[in-house]
């Protein structure tokens, strides 16, 4: 199964949330700066950061296999223009998630390998939605992980998502290479 992949600025362009020239304006000034583009986005005024935050939240679904692209689309559309959730945005346009596939977010690998408590977890979704971090960079900030896991870690996030490697398996391997790491 191939890997589904959409960038967040994508998804907001064809959400209708986010205009071309401004999507393309943003990725210069974020390479220009070494900015990631997401805050390059809230600080030019271009989205919101609960727009941002939909289209990664919706981003994380259609990877997962959970949500059909061009529902994803509608999704941050609804959440944009209600002021809503893109959980309640998906519940008023009736979604039910499709697939049996599990879910390979970064943080619930983490979690589930014993690399990082519910603690170190919770403390570092608020840094991410304050500061629109990633996580991996959030966690690595703290002292929570090093980077080698964190890369670890994203591999095994993408093998899951491709089907190469189920998420249990995923999980005892990243414990085990933490283990080994420290």
């Amino acid at each position: 199964m191939a890997e589904k992949t959409i960038r967040v600025g994508e998804l907001l362009t064809r959400a209708g949330i986010l205009r071309k020239q401004d999507l393309d304006e943003a990725c210069n000034i974020a390479q220009d700066t070494g900015q990631m583009i997401g805050k390059v986005l809230i600080m030019s005024g271009f989205v919101t950061k609960e727009d941002l935050q939909a289209a990664v939240e919706a981003q994380s679904l259609v990877r997962d296999g959970h949500l059909e692209l061009e529902l994803s689309f509608m999704a941050v559309s609804a959440a944009s223009r209600g002021r809503i959730t893109l959980e309640q945005a998906l519940d008023q346009l009736g979604w039910q998630p499709q697939s049996t596939m599990p879910s390979a977010r970064l943080g619930e690998l983490l979690l589930s390998s014993g690399v990082i408590s519910p603690e170190q977890l919770n403390q570092a979704l608020n840094e991410v939605r304050e500061s629109i971090t990633p996580l991996g960079a959030v966690l690595i900030a703290m002292g929570a992980i090093s980077e080698n896991v964190l890369r670890d870690a994203l591999n095994v996030q993408s093998e899951i998502r491709q089907g190469k490697r189920t998420k249990p398996d995923g999980v005892a391997h990243l414990s085990k290479f933490a283990r080994a790491q420290a």
